[in-house]
């Protein structure tokens, strides 16, 4: 009996070994840029749907893409989770619970309802009651008229089969890092596509649209003890990618300049790098990047983007549309990364509404909470002064 239990000893190390040790690394579910799949497609739409239990032309474990992605990607844990059930997910494309929470601020004694429906991108994902019926005030994408809201889901930027022209449509490198450009590089040294399994040129999404721009080049780094993509390297082209749908927020026609072309001055350079707060301009070069207002290097080669924070900005940076918003949702209006509607920042709808839960992410970078009273100061005021300094 001892002997025999040594060598099923011997056998489960020797299972484990192989499981765990082939290549190096365990491999992440999304990682050649397609999961196995009945990963999200269950065969006979048996009780492997574990939410909706409804049968759909595409097989899917969900009533719908979103839902299907929010099996996995909603809830709480350390892992790159999007939709929490308390405001706590800090990753750097935001958290789709505020999509799912109005709350009310009192404002010169009068209650304000700050709805749930301004807080990001208004997908679909019926199991787990977010607009149904789609966004509520806009038929169609904001700044443009290419893109239906009654189509808007995760797959509609996302490609769940990282079929991107650039990849593994192409008969080219597989995608690394869970759909990011991970710790090893793809072995042709492009990251096109590879981005959180962005979309890409020629690439069709739910509704008939077709990608006229490629997906951005930008890196995700871990950090220890947080979700994947704490810290991003973002290189360039992120605001055109978002103008495929929303068409004229790049054009510079009344609006804040953002895109590829739009690098900072000098003089705004300077600014950035010296502001650390309402009043203290004694930033430096090294420690000036902050990731509540992030900004893309100019960089067009993925192979130059880095693992670490980067340093301050310079006239190769540019601004663009993830500097000011969050890709998904956050606790303030229209995805700000901050609150666009209030002079101080420790007075920030969400942080002082009462309906707001007491640990719930509002402000944060790098995938920490920040306190803006204690980080910044309790006069800070908006965060648009990181370039413009009028504070």
């Amino acid at each position: 009996m001892m002997k025999l239990n040594r060598m099923m000893l011997l056998g489960l190390a020797l299972v484990a070994f192989l499981t765990l040790g082939i290549g190096g690394a365990a491999w992440a579910f999304h990682d050649g840029g397609v999961a196995h799949c009945d990963g999200c497609h269950s065969m006979h739409q048996s009780a492997d749907n574990p939410v909706s239990g409804t049968p759909n032309d595409t097989l899917l474990k969900g009533s719908d893409a979103s839902s299907t992605c929010l099996n996995c990607h909603g809830g709480g844990g350390t892992s790159y989770h999007i939709s929490s059930t308390d405001g706590s997910a800090r990753n750097q494309g935001g958290d789709f619970y505020w999509m799912t929470k109005d709350y009310t601020v009192v404002v010169r004694g009068t209650p304000v309802l700050y709805g749930k429906d301004d807080h990001g991108h208004n997908v679909i994902a019926a199991d787990f009651t977010m607009l149904v019926d789609a966004d509520p005030d806009n038929a169609q994408a904001p700044g443009g008229t290419v893109y239906n809201a009654t189509d808007l889901g995760c797959n509609s930027c996302h490609d769940p089969h990282g079929q991107v022209l650039g990849g593994t449509a192409a008969g080219g490198a597989a995608i690394s890092g869970s759909g990011s450009y991970g710790a090893t590089a793809p072995v042709d040294g492009s990251i096109l596509g590879n981005y959180r399994l962005l979309r890409d040129t020629g690439s069709v999404a739910p509704g008939g649209m077709a990608f006229g721009t490629p997906a951005p080049i930008a890196r995700a780094t871990n950090v220890s003890g947080s979700s994947y993509g704490a810290i991003v390297d973002y290189g360039s082209g992120m605001s055109e990618w978002c103008a495929n749908c929303h068409t004229t927020y790049t054009d510079g026609a009344q609006k804040h300049p953002a895109g590829n072309a739009e690098h900072l001055s000098a003089g705004y350079a300077a600014n950035y790098n010296g502001y650390v707060a309402t009043g203290d301009f004694t930033g430096v070069l090294a420690s000036a990047f902050d990731g509540l207002v992030p900004f893309e290097r100019g960089v067009t080669d993925g192979s130059l983007l880095s693992a670490a924070p980067v340093a301050g900005a310079d006239t190769s940076s540019n601004v663009m549309c993830l500097t000011c918003h969050r890709a998904h949702a956050s606790a303030n209006a229209n995805a700000g990364k901050w609150d666009f509607e209030v002079e101080l920042l420790v007075e920030s709808h969400a942080l002082v509404s009462p309906d707001v839960p007491a640990g719930a992410a509002v402000y944060y970078k790098d995938a920490v909470v920040v306190d803006i009273a204690t980080d910044y100061g309790p006069y800070q005021r908006s965060l648009c002064n990181k370039c413009h300094a009028k504070d």
